[in-house]
């Protein structure tokens, strides 16, 4: 089932930016712009939006949003996650240490 999801992002500037996650569609949009994001940027930013909040693994992100089997060593969600954080703002996903990231959002 496609659908749009709507978050507000939270922002250290202490002001809230609403997301649109446009599932149909694969677009991303921030306070009504349209944000590009490349594929793999789209899944791992759906992974998180599913529990948003709450720390998700790395080994759950390669799993679900890229299909991974074999995680081993692997950067890759790291170096995606600092892509995101450009397009999406420096605030909105947090490293959790050791464990994987959260995104810092609230479900509208």
């Amino acid at each position: 089932m496609m659908m749009k999801r709507s978050y507000l992002m939270k922002d250290g500037e202490r002001r809230s930016r609403l997301m649109i996650l446009d599932e149909e569609a694969r677009r991303l949009y921030m306070d009504g712009r349209s944000v590009s994001v490349t594929g793999q940027e789209f899944c791992l930013l759906k992974e998180l939006c599913t529990h948003p909040d709450e720390p998700v693994s790395r080994e759950t992100i390669l799993r679900n949003a890229w299909g991974f089997i074999d995680m081993g060593i692997t950067r890759t969600v790291d170096v995606h996650i600092q892509r995101l954080r450009k397009k999406i703002g420096p605030d909105s996903i947090q490293t959790v240490y050791k464990y994987g990231y959260k995104l810092c959002a609230m479900p509208v």
